[in-house]
């Protein structure tokens, strides 16, 4: 019930009365233990969780339309099967969690074509081998990975580490044909 309420005094204190006006939501600092049932905001693009208790994620009420989320400084181990619905994020930012597990975490995320910003270290799975071009090469929208740019060069050794097959027959053709 406090949950409830630290949600209507934050719309009041922006003058929003009815939930589908609500665009942003600001639940930072309110040390939430679970990600709230927030399925009745269906314009909800913005939404702060951070810097909360947050350990088991659960998104499932959270508006498919969502373009920004803001997980970091939490306690979050994984976060397997609760964002893949979230297909229009462009900004996520879960650094400063306890997040293992790089390849489930990308596996997560595969469906975000949109995602340009994201945030990760911090993490256990910032410190695996490869870390950023693994990141890089699942996300091909990425343009900003742990507030550093994301450039060319760093795309294709991403592309010649996960496509080298691609990556070898692309360097033989020349001109349309084959080289030797």
């Amino acid at each position: 019930m406090e949950v409830e309420k630290d949600i209507k005094d934050s719309l009041h204190k922006c003058g929003i009365r009815r939930d589908v006006d609500v665009g942003r939501l600001n639940l930072a600092s309110k040390k939430l233990t679970g990600v709230p049932d927030l399925s009745r905001f269906h314009f909800l693009r913005e939404l702060r969780l951070n810097n909360n208790k947050i350990r088991d994620l659960s998104c499932r009420s959270l508006n498919c339309c969502l373009t920004e989320l803001y997980l970091h400084n939490n306690n979050i181990k994984s976060i397997s099967g609760t964002l893949n619905h979230l297909t229009c994020l462009r900004l996520l930012f879960l650094h400063n969690n306890q997040i293992r597990g790089l390849e489930d975490t990308m596996h997560e995320l595969r469906r975000m074509q949109q995602l340009q910003t994201a945030t990760f270290f911090l993490n256990p799975i910032s410190h695996e081998p490869g870390y950023r071009h693994h990141v890089i090469h699942c996300l091909p929208s990425i343009q900003v990975l742990d507030r550093k740019e994301v450039k060319s060069a760093e795309r294709r050794r991403s592309f010649q580490m996960y496509n080298q097959e691609r990556h070898h027959v692309l360097q033989s053709v020349a001109f349309g044909r084959r080289a030797p």
